[in-house]
């Protein structure tokens, strides 16, 4: 981050000046949850000007992902290298939390050409649990109107989804595809845009509320079967319904789930390891009921001795492998399109679906009315490793 001065005078929401401080979430040092880790700052404005490229945001609202903000406040996995001192005798690096977010230009550094202060934009890349963030203006999307909640939910869950289906596996027409945790942040968007590629979807989520959000989702008659793990065995539905297997699997739970989906996977069938949050530490809603556990048990038995051998999802996932198996059949763990042109032509059409309507983005209720501001972020995050939640949680961090 440069400390060159904005090219531009810092404009506030509304027209006010910029604060002389604001707040945000920092880690000193690594701890075994993202509460334990996190404290808030009060940091100085002069702290955060844009460098080369850069932009400072105001930040409206940021998107929780529990997983990715525990393990960065470990420090594990992509995130390990924060944890090796800056230099001799000194310590590891202060982390800044969060990814995305979306609020207003407040100002803009060199080079940068088509961000304007006063803009609302959505970004990925950002420290965005903070009143005020740095940016870089290739992570940044422009929006129309006022910075919402919902663009949040598409500028990296929406993504996520489209860039590993339409640009990864390819979904078409006729492709039978499983979306697991399908009523959560990203599952909500992998649901709607497989349904839109015209293939039969199976979405797989927890209790009738879920249940009934997905069943009202736009789709043809007999293209979309809800499975509600709380009442049916996912196993035993693809056994008994789709004997051939299924083509796509957009899997972010882990653990047994994948298990039990590999084996389901048709001839050259495709699993996107998009997460494995059952197996993230402190999360606690992704257990099965107790009526389905022992016939679980004895699934996950038999499941381990077919399928010795695999890569664990963390491995897959944060080393973005790909795994092949016999006829064909692959996991993989490296969901992003590797063309960067083609990712900016997924999300361009993904924001442009979002603004004609045929997108929903789903953010949680509950959450948003729940937790605003920076000190109710741990909170958030703790709420979605519960699973509760229906589409993305996001807090208010703007006043």
């Amino acid at each position: 981050m440069s400390a060159a001065a904005p090219q531009t005078e810092v404009q506030g929401a509304g027209g006010s000046s910029l604060p002389t401080k604001f707040l945000r979430l920092v880690a000193e040092r690594a701890g075994s949850s993202f509460r334990e880790a996190v404290q808030v700052e009060t940091t100085p404005i002069e702290a955060v000007q844009p460098g080369q490229g850069e932009v400072l945001i105001q930040v409206h609202y940021a998107g929780i992902n529990g997983g990715c903000e525990t393990f960065r406040a470990r420090r594990e996995f992509a995130f390990a290298s924060s944890n090796s001192p800056q230099g001799p005798g000194q310590g590891p690096p202060t982390v800044l939390m969060g990814a995305e977010g979306a609020g207003l230009v407040a100002a803009v550094g060199p080079g940068v050409t088509k961000l304007k202060v006063g803009q609302p934009v959505a970004m990925n890349g950002g420290h965005a649990f903070a009143e005020y963030c740095i940016a870089p203006e290739r992570s940044c999307t422009a929006l129309q109107g006022s910075p919402t909640p919902q663009a949040v939910a598409v500028t990296l869950s929406g993504l996520t989804a489209a860039g590993a289906l339409q640009g990864t596996a390819q979904v078409k027409a006729g492709d039978t595809v499983v979306v697991t945790a399908a009523a959560g942040g990203t599952g909500h968007f992998a649901v709607q845009i497989a349904l839109a590629a015209g293939a039969h979807v199976i979405a797989v989520c927890g209790g009738a509320t879920k249940v009934q959000a997905l069943q009202g989702l736009k789709h043809e008659p007999g293209q979309l079967r809800v499975v509600d793990r709380l009442k049916e065995d996912l196993g035993s539905v693809l056994e008994q319904h789709y004997p051939k297997g299924v083509d796509i699997v957009y899997e972010g739970v882990g653990g047994a789930v994948r298990d039990a989906l590999v084996k389901h996977l048709a001839p050259g069938g495709r699993l996107l390891q998009v997460g494995y949050i059952s197996e993230y530490p402190h999360a606690t809603g992704y257990a099965p009921p107790a009526h389905l556990q022992q016939q679980n048990q004895q699934q996950e038995q038999e499941q381990q001795q077919q399928q010795a051998g695999l890569l664990p999802c963390e491995e897959l996932f944060w080393k973005g492998l790909e795994e092949t198996l016999p006829e064909g059949r692959r996991i993989i763990g490296r969901i992003w399109p590797r063309d960067p042109m083609t990712l900016m032509r997924i999300k361009q059409n993904l924001f442009k679906s979002f603004y004609e309507g045929k997108l929903e983005a789903w953010v949680d209720p509950h959450a948003l009315q729940a937790y605003q501001g920076v000190p109710a972020i741990p909170d958030a995050i703790d709420a979605m490793l519960q699973g509760g939640h229906i589409g993305k949680v996001v807090v208010r961090v703007a006043p």
